[in-house]
């Protein structure tokens, strides 16, 4: 417990460091946030495959348990949730509209749902990949218990977010993060989780570096510049403690 804790302490000093260099290149309010220089269309691709650089090794064997994917858009790792033996993959497409089933998710079948009113009962999933860098996201306090709640006890999971320190406008009606995301800084996650039953075991920073230079278009690659070395995303990776 107390190499955790350690761990826990040197996750948030690094982000801290990662807020002071990005508040001393743009002030609190950065007049050229990320909303400002690509469209949503291509925030969103630029969303997807810097989750997939960081996902590519990160999910476990899966062997005869259920897992659950919940995200923006049609489900993107059922087939290697699959391809790693899992029993059953159900991807929740999450939307501001009410619960609209699309299939039979006993059977696996997609469904569109409120990320923040999962249809699931407790304890459903041992793995759950909460795909949150969106503007659907709804309220994260909400949205983590949610997972909390349908995932199993012993089971493991992964949340993904816009990084809090982040080059997201504060201000407008089309920014990234809404209103209700309830996050501000990294310590809001360990809070959130805690909340809602569940411990946060690993934090991954994702930076726009090199390794996302060939994600951009070459009419991009001022955008590219102004961004190099900002935080982009945040993965959460969260375990739920079996109970006594």
């Amino acid at each position: 417990m107390v190499a955790v804790g350690r761990v826990v302490e040197n996750l948030i000093g690094k982000a801290k460091q990662a807020r002071v260099q990005v508040e001393s290149r743009g002030g609190v309010q950065p007049l050229l946030s990320l909303e400002s220089q690509l469209t949503a269309a291509r925030i969103h691709e630029l969303v997807e495959a810097a989750t997939q650089l960081v996902m590519a090794n990160a999910l476990p064997d899966l062997t005869d348990q259920t897992a659950l994917e919940v995200g923006q858009g049609h489900p993107l790792y059922g087939p290697r949730m699959l391809g790693l033996k899992a029993q059953a993959a159900i991807g929740v497409e999450i939307s501001g509209d009410e619960s609209a089933v699309q299939g039979d998710p006993s059977r696996g079948f997609v469904l569109r749902a409120q990320a923040s009113r999962l249809p699931f009962a407790s304890n459903r999933f041992a793995y759950i990949l909460g795909r949150l860098a969106t503007t659907s996201q709804g309220d994260m306090v909400r949205v983590v218990h949610e997972l909390g709640r349908v995932l199993a006890p012993g089971g493991q999971g992964v949340i993904v977010d816009y990084h809090p320190y982040g080059l997201y406008a504060r201000r407008g009606t089309h920014r990234l993060r809404p209103a209700e995301s309830n996050i501000r800084k990294i310590e809001d996650y360990y809070r959130l989780c805690k909340l809602a039953g569940i411990r946060v075991v690993d934090l991954k920073e994702s930076l726009i570096e090199e390794d996302m230079r060939p994600l951009f278009k070459e009419n991009e690659i001022s955008a590219y510049r102004s961004l190099k070395g900002t935080p982009f995303l945040v993965f959460v990776f969260v375990y739920k403690p079996k109970q006594k």
